[in-house]
């Protein structure tokens, strides 16, 4: 079949400095070894016929191995308007119809010594990769079988390395505009292993948030929450339920008390009045078994800016308790799902503001929490970092985890929250999912709800 035009090609040679080392000591080896066998060939052999005769052989087995070894550093893979072409040296050569794929996401996998190709049967999963950054999981609709060497292999995942990886998901996004409605039917009807696949989200196309059943267990509840200083009540009598698997925005001017009530919710500010729960455990008085569910990112990021970036998420899985190869594994994870590894050795405090926040969420991220508390989780981040962190917050709760942001960006909570309180003055003034409070106060969209709202002090509406 020709190709479609345009094609892009994306190498996956960036990263092969380390897979070079490892090429590099089993090329001095075997020419060590090289060496003597010749010598002993030459010193016993007696005919010069069979001489040059084993020494041919021996050398173009040697120049085979390691051609086929180098082949896939000569190799690309191609991205027309209908179809991924993937290229692996010798190994592979496969052609996909955009048709079949229903997501691609960024993953983190061991690969094999040699960057030989892996089949894992059990998930029918290829794995075409010589390096742990950069890798793309590509899920397909249906089995689609794949030549690895001899044999054809019934394949619904395939893992690939790639160079430029946000371009390759962004060209992909845009080959499969045409059938972004469909996929994203797929993707809803798909079921996510949430220990294979470590939290991945998907890039190419956006998952719309499950509508949470009103029955849902609750994972974060607070009643009664009062804070009170002096005469001034900085939160006064609130009441939240918020579900597994909810996204809940939490808004309000600036001084309305978010901040405080956060405070209060994870267990640092001891409340005036009235009691927390989160997954079940009481704040107050089950402290450790709360903060053992609890993931928290201030409003401002608490880091040692005299570690290193990996360095602090260690030192997180150490107070944490958590195996130290598990932690290894989710600190490679996700400063590469964040966007951080070429800046994990470099101190905290040489980070920019977004470095920050981003090593700060991979904090809380680290032991896999079943509720996530952000204050201002996308303040001072890049356009492309708050996108993938939006699609990483609709990725994990679609997981399970419960997500409670406090925000001042209006058009994201209205885009990735399915429920949103207002707060003001410490009273919570509406609760609702953002259709909801437009149709309760007649307006057409969030921003007009928020400054009708607090604009004078009305009755609560929840």
């Amino acid at each position: 079949m020709p190709y479609s035009t345009p094609i892009h090609t994306f190498s996956y040679i960036a990263y092969k400095s380390q897979y070079l080392s490892l090429y590099g000591a089993f090329l001095f080896l075997s020419l060590n070894e090289g060496i003597l066998i010749v010598f002993l060939v030459l010193h016993f052999i007696p005919t010069a016929f069979l001489q040059t005769l084993i020494l041919t052989l021996i050398g173009c087995f040697l120049v085979i191995t390691f051609g086929k070894l180098l082949c896939p550093l000569w190799t690309c893979h191609r991205l027309s308007a209908t179809e991924l072409e993937l290229h692996y040296g010798f190994d592979v050569h496969a052609r996909l119809p955009l048709a079949q794929l229903v997501s691609a996401q960024p993953v983190q996998e061991k690969p094999e010594p040699f960057a030989v190709p892996r089949y894992d049967a059990a998930r029918q999963r290829l794995l075409l990769a010589f390096s742990e950054r950069g890798q793309v999981l590509l899920h397909l609709k249906e089995p689609l079988a794949i030549r690895l060497r001899w044999h054809s292999h019934l394949t619904t995942q395939i893992i690939i390395n790639l160079d430029e990886r946000e371009a390759f998901l962004t060209a992909l996004g845009l080959a499969q505009t045409d059938r972004a409605e469909q996929v994203a039917v797929d993707d809803r009807n798909r079921s996510v292993s949430t220990h294979d696949e470590q939290h991945s989200f998907t890039l190419s196309v956006r998952r719309e948030l499950p509508q949470i059943a009103n029955d849902a267990s609750i994972a974060l509840r607070a009643e009664g929450l009062t804070r009170r200083y002096a005469s001034f009540n900085a939160v006064d009598d609130l009441n939240l339920a918020v579900h597994c698997g909810e996204i809940y925005g939490f808004l309000g001017p600036n001084g309305a008390g978010k901040s405080t009530t956060i405070k209060m919710l994870v267990g640092l500010l001891q409340p005036s009045a009235g009691r927390v729960w989160l997954a079940g455990h009481d704040v107050w008085r089950e402290p450790l078994e709360a903060k053992l569910v609890l993931g928290y990112v201030a409003d401002r990021a608490l880091l040692y800016n005299r570690l290193s970036g990996r360095e602090f998420l260690a030192f997180l899985g150490q107070l944490r308790g958590l195996p130290l190869t598990e932690t290894e594994e989710r600190i490679a994870y996700l400063l590469d799902l964040l966007e951080l590894t070429d800046a994990a050795g470099q101190l905290c405090g040489s980070y920019s503001f977004g470095m920050k926040r981003k090593l700060a969420l991979a904090g809380a991220l680290l032991h896999k929490p079943e509720v996530l508390i952000l204050d201002e989780p996308l303040n001072g981040l890049d356009p492309r970092s708050a996108r993938r962190l939006k699609d990483l917050f609709a990725q994990l709760a679609a997981d399970g985890t419960t997500i409670f942001l406090s925000t001042h960006d209006l058009t994201t909570a209205e885009a990735i929250c399915q429920r949103i309180g207002i707060l003001h003055r410490g009273r919570l003034l509406a609760e609702g999912s953002p259709a909801k409070l437009r149709a309760m106060t007649s307006t057409a969209d969030l921003e007009s709800v928020f400054l009708n709202l607090t604009a004078q002090t009305p009755e609560v509406l929840v």
